[in-house]
């Protein structure tokens, strides 16, 4: 079993490699490739990856199981887990989760996002302690009379917001690109 993984392993990164290469990409692919690629080719075969650019100075590998067709041409996620790479070490630093298929985690250069009809949350890689943190959460809540108020978290303070500044912070998950998970070398 050892030695199948290490030859997936191996193809993986050729392929990923060679593909981005293709691309015009090379110093991205060389990149991705000496970064994730045996993270990658260890992937158990129900589950896709995205690599994408985030606030990090290097690229952040997302894996899921869980996916679905968007609508858009996107294999979208409700839920992922979040690899970087600490110390020439690739290690699984959290986990990322949205509610509802209209909301699938997003991503954009000052984070990642997930979010749901009443929430928006967006995550950034601390890359002084190797962890993924909430940069910034905004929650709607009702009160027992329907009256709807709004928080925004953010650097560990919490704060009220008017409705207007909760649907304008809202913005910012709307105009993140939803991350595109795939199989292979297809997904950076």
């Amino acid at each position: 079993m050892y030695k199948i993984k290490s030859i997936i392993s191996c193809i993986v990164v050729c392929v990923l490699t060679v593909s981005l290469c293709s691309c015009g990409n090379k110093n991205k692919s060389e990149e991705y490739a000496a970064i994730y690629g045996a993270t990658i080719g260890g992937l158990e075969d129900d589950e896709l990856f995205a690599i994408v650019e985030t606030n990090a100075s290097s690229p952040v590998l997302l894996v899921t199981s869980q996916f679905y067709d968007d609508g858009s041409g996107n294999q979208a996620a409700l839920c992922c887990d979040v690899y970087y790479a600490i110390d020439k070490e690739v290690k699984k630093i959290g986990m990322i989760e949205s509610f509802g298929t209209a909301y699938p985690i997003s991503y954009d250069k000052t984070g990642i996002y997930g979010a749901s009809g009443h929430s928006m949350q967006r995550f950034e890689i601390d890359e002084k302690t190797g962890t993924l943190v909430l940069a910034e959460g905004i929650w709607e809540q009702f009160d027992e009379n329907g009256n709807a108020s709004y928080t925004l978290e953010k650097e560990g303070k919490t704060e009220a917001l008017t409705e207007e500044a909760y649907y304008k912070a809202f913005e910012k998950y709307s105009e993140a690109t939803v991350v595109n998970f795939t199989y292979g070398a297809s997904g950076t």
